[in-house]
C-alpha cells in the first residue's frame, strides 16, 4: 500500500482547519510505518514553509516581482497611515497569494499527474477540490479517496458566487471517487441530499478530534483577565455579527472582554461595527502562532462561544472541552452531534438569547462546572489515533481492490 496526499490545502490554509486534519493523519501514518508521501514536504508547515520534494527548496515563496508583493506593499502603506485594508482586498489575500505561486503549483500538479500515470501509488487522497489530476487519474490504476468537510458552498452560495471552483467540481469529484470520507453524519446527509447521483455505499463518516490537553501551559500576557473567546474565521456564515450584538447588550450588565483569536485582524467593516456598538475598549484580536498558545487562550477564557450558522464538524468545540473551557454554541444539528450534552446551546439568529445564555453560564457556577466536567467526558469519544486508524482501513481496502 502506497499513499500520496496532495498539496492543495497547504497552499490554502495558514494554521489549523483542514490542513490540521491531514497533518494529524500524516503523523500517525508515519508512526505506523505506512508508506505515505505528500506532493510537497510539510515538515516545516507550522512555520509557513512548504518544501519542494525534488529541489528541497521552499516552494511557497512568492517572487520579488509578483502580485502578492504588490498586495503587501499596499498593506504596509495602509498601515503606515493608520488605515485598514478594504475588506474586499483582505478576503482575496489567499487568492492573490496562490495566484502569485501559480507556476510553482503547476509544477507540483505535473509531478502528481506523472506519479498517477506511473501507478507508483495505490491510493491518491487529494486534500481539496481542484481537478487538475482528472485526465491522469482516468488512465491510472490508482484509487482516489476524497474528503468532504462540509457543504457550505452549496448551502450558502451567496457568499461564494457561481464561479467558485468547489461548486463546479465537487459533484464530479465525488461521483468518480472510489471512496468518500465525510467528517460528520450531518455532512454526509447534506452531501447525499444535494447530490443524489453520489452512491451512498461508498461514503463513510470518520470523526475528527481536537485534544489540546497535552500542550504546555504558557502565558499569553493579555491586558485583561476575564474574557469570552471566539476562535477562527469570522466571515459570513460564521455569524460573528450576532456575537458582537449580543456582547454589546451584555456589556451593559457585565464588565468582561471579548477576545477573538485567529482568522486575521479585524476588517474595516468589523472595526466600524465594534466602534458603532461602543466596544472599542472591550473587543480584542490576537493571532495564533502555536497549538500551545491556542490551548492557553482556551484555558484562561471564561467561556468559548461558537455562533456559526453551519459547520461540517467543529474541532474548536473539542479543543475547548479538552482543556476545561465551557462551551456555548449554536443549536445547529452538527454541534449536537459533536458536543452532545457537554455544551450549552443558543439560537444563532437571536442575540438576546445568546446574551442570556452567556450571562447564565457566567453567573451560575454549578452550570459552568457541569459543562466543564461533561466536556472532559465528551472529548474522550474523539481521537486522532482512531481517526487515522479508520483512514487506514479504507486505504487498505481500496489497495486490495487495486491489487486484484
Amino acid at each position: 500500500m502506497n499513499i500520496i496526499i496532495d498539496h492543495q490545502i497547504f497552499f490554502q490554509n495558514r494554521f489549523g482547519g483542514i490542513s490540521k486534519i491531514f497533518l494529524e493523519i500524516l503523523r500517525r501514518l508515519r508512526e505506523r510505518n505506512i508508506n505515505v508521501e505528500t506532493s510537497v514536504k510539510v515538515d516545516s508547515y507550522s512555520r509557513g514553509i512548504l518544501i519542494d520534494r525534488v529541489t528541497n527548496e521552499q516552494i511557497n515563496l512568492p517572487g520579488c516581482i509578483s502580485l502578492y508583493r504588490v498586495y503587501k506593499i499596499i498593506e504596509r502603506i495602509y498601515l503606515y497611515f493608520g488605515f485598514s485594508l478594504p475588506e474586499f482586498l483582505i478576503k482575496r489575500e489567499r487568492g492573490i497569494f496562490k495566484y502569485s505561486l501559480r507556476k510553482q503549483i503547476k509544477k507540483i500538479e505535473g509531478v502528481v499527474c506523472n506519479e498517477l500515470l506511473s501507478n507508483d501509488f495505490t491510493i491518491f487522497h487529494p486534500t481539496y477540490f481542484q481537478s487538475y489530476y482528472l485526465d491522469a487519474l482516468e488512465n491510472s490504476r490508482t484509487k482516489m479517496i476524497i474528503t468532504v468537510y462540509d457543504c457550505v458552498h452549496e448551502l450558502f452560495p451567496e457568499y461564494y458566487g457561481d464561479s467558485n471552483f468547489i461548486l463546479k467540481n465537487r459533484q464530479k469529484l465525488c461521483e468518480i471517487a472510489d471512496h468518500i470520507i465525510c467528517i460528520s453524519h450531518n455532512t454526509k446527509n447534506d452531501l447525499l441530499r444535494l447530490y443524489p447521483s453520489v452512491s451512498k455505499e461508498k461514503v463513510s463518516v470518520i470523526y475528527l478530534a481536537g485534544d489540546l490537553s497535552s500542550e504546555m501551559v504558557i502565558s499569553n500576557n493579555l491586558p485583561f483577565n476575564e474574557y469570552l473567546l471566539f476562535v477562527g474565521n469570522r466571515s459570513d456564515y460564521k455569524n460573528f455579527s450576532v456575537l458582537l450584538n449580543a456582547f454589546s447588550i451584555l456589556r451593559e450588565e457585565e464588565q468582561i472582554n471579548l477576545l477573538c483569536v485567529g482568522g486575521g485582524g479585524f476588517s474595516l467593516s468589523e472595526q466600524k461595527s465594534i466602534e458603532n456598538l461602543g466596544l472599542g475598549d472591550s473587543v480584542y484580536w490576537n493571532s495564533i502562532i502555536s497549538d500551545a498558545q491556542l490551548a492557553s487562550f482556551y484555558r484562561n477564557a471564561s467561556l468559548f462561544i461558537y455562533p456559526s450558522l453551519y459547520e461540517g464538524f467543529g474541532i474548536p468545540l473539542l479543543e475547548s472541552m479538552s482543556v476545561g473551557c465551557p462551551v456555548l454554541c449554536s443549536n445547529i444539528e452538527v454541534f449536537y452531534e459533536v458536543a452532545g450534552d457537554a455544551a450549552s446551546y443558543f439560537d444563532p439568529k437571536d442575540p438576546i438569547d445568546l446574551k442570556n445564555k452567556i450571562k447564565e453560564i457566567l453567573s451560575e457556577k454549578h452550570l459552568k462546572e457541569k459543562l466543564i466536567r461533561q466536556g472532559f467526558d465528551r472529548v474522550k469519544n474523539f481521537s486522532w489515533n482512531r481517526c487515522a486508524d479508520q483512514h487506514i482501513l479504507i486505504y487498505e481496502s481500496l489497495s486490495q481492490l487495486n491489487a486484484n
